[in-house]
């Protein structure tokens, strides 16, 4: 049975129910790309502002990334992580729609527990996942400088309460060679985009030579011109993961190595360039994250748990991760056949499974947020685990 603090935040989460119904809805009508969700941010920052939250704009250098907080007196610092970037073509295939409204659902509702516990609660606004890690910048900036836990639910097929996720770096690649008509005079040309081509043929062998958890994968980016053209410029860009950050490092100097030979092999130029910075793997808190297993079971839902380092993916919530201990579940919101990033997860979205995971989510967020606030010994536990003490 929960106590009456926690009672009282279920209530304040389902007075919310209209509001950030509409919030979810409008972002998934409205899907901006990467460091583009200036419409997201400005309906987010307005409903902060108006429940009497204190909102910056435009954090760490980014136009499209905010915070707000408010706070009753000393205590810690719990954030709550909204993300809202969507997906080129598919929209919001991953759900950041439900991810935003569930991280202001979980804070506005946490806001109203405020003088009977002392803390303080904030919302990050975290432009660019999907592409480009605006989490990283803010974590370089000190936007998380104080915070004693970060959290955010992420929609699934699955509801799983730990997840790890892999490191990731991406790498550009441009090979330069010489035009010649393809068909009259080849010998006087030098062939750039057979330089990707190999280049992926290379990767491709070194592939069955990498550990299980790692993975490259790329595209091209620029074949040429005209196929009676040999092509003198090619590019490709490629992503190399892997759940250390050492491993990482060697693999990426192996991925360098195949561009290398490609380029001897043809006789071309090759130039390489990193698109962004790492996403750096996920630093797991068992203590944060059995806090909100125990909250999510106490709502009735029960957690369908599997492996935590299969069928994984790249977040720069790892990055976050590593600065203060941080906590993403998953809650289904669709079946096994439908996963993120595929056109029916964005329909999933915006359905009504959709929505209720969205409404728990924010409820389970805040109900953690409370245990954190009034239990000295559960921040403690968290914190030490962060620190590098042994697992709960």
């Amino acid at each position: 049975m929960l106590d009456p603090q926690k009672q009282a935040l279920i209530k304040e989460v389902e007075r919310l129910k209209p509001e950030l119904l509409e919030i979810s809805r409008f972002l998934h009508a409205n899907p901006e790309l990467a460091f583009e969700e200036h419409k997201a941010v400005e309906r987010l920052s307005r409903t902060m502002e108006k429940h009497g939250f204190s909102v910056e704009r435009s954090v760490a250098g980014l136009d499209t990334a905010f915070t707000a907080s408010r706070a009753s007196a000393e205590g810690p610092t719990i954030a709550f992580l909204a993300e809202y970037d969507a997906l080129p073509g598919l929209g919001h295939a991953c759900g950041h729609n439900l991810i935003a409204a569930g991280s202001l659902g979980a804070a506005l509702a946490l806001k109203a527990a405020l003088g009977e516990v002392d803390g303080r609660v904030l919302v990050v606004g975290c432009p660019a996942e999907e592409k480009g890690g605006g989490k990283i910048p803010l974590v370089d900036s000190g936007v998380f400088q104080g915070v004693d836990a970060a959290m955010l639910v992420h929609p699934s097929n699955r509801t799983e309460i730990v997840k790890r996720a892999l490191g990731m770096r991406d790498v550009q690649v441009e090979f330069f060679g010489k035009a010649s008509h393809a068909a009259a005079t080849p010998h006087l040309g030098r062939n750039a985009l057979d330089a990707v081509i190999l280049a992926f043929n290379n990767v491709n062998a070194l592939r069955q030579q990498i550990r299980p958890d790692a993975r490259i994968h790329g595209i091209i980016t620029h074949g040429g011109k005209a196929p009676n053209i040999i092509p003198d410029h090619a590019a490709a860009l490629f992503y190399v993961r892997a759940l250390d950050m050492a491993y990482l490092e060697e693999l990426y100097q192996k991925v360098l190595g195949c561009f290398e030979a490609a380029a001897m092999a043809t006789g071309t130029r090759h130039q390489v360039k990193r698109a962004g910075s790492d996403y750096h793997p996920h630093k797991i808190n068992y203590a944060l994250a059995e806090l909100f297993r125990k909250n999510l079971e106490a709502l009735g839902t029960q957690v369908d748990q599997g492996p935590e380092d299969q069928d994984l993916g790249s977040t720069d919530v790892g990055n976050v991760s590593q600065a203060v201990p941080t906590v993403q579940p998953m809650i289904a919101i669709c079946g096994p056949s439908v996963a993120c990033h595929m056109p029916e997860f964005a329909v999933a979205s915006a359905s009504r499974a959709g929505e209720e995971g969205m409404l728990l989510a924010a409820t389970a967020m805040a109900l953690t947020g409370l245990d954190l606030l009034r239990d000295r010994d559960a921040l403690r536990r968290v914190k030490q685990e962060f620190a590098g003490g042994t697992r709960p």
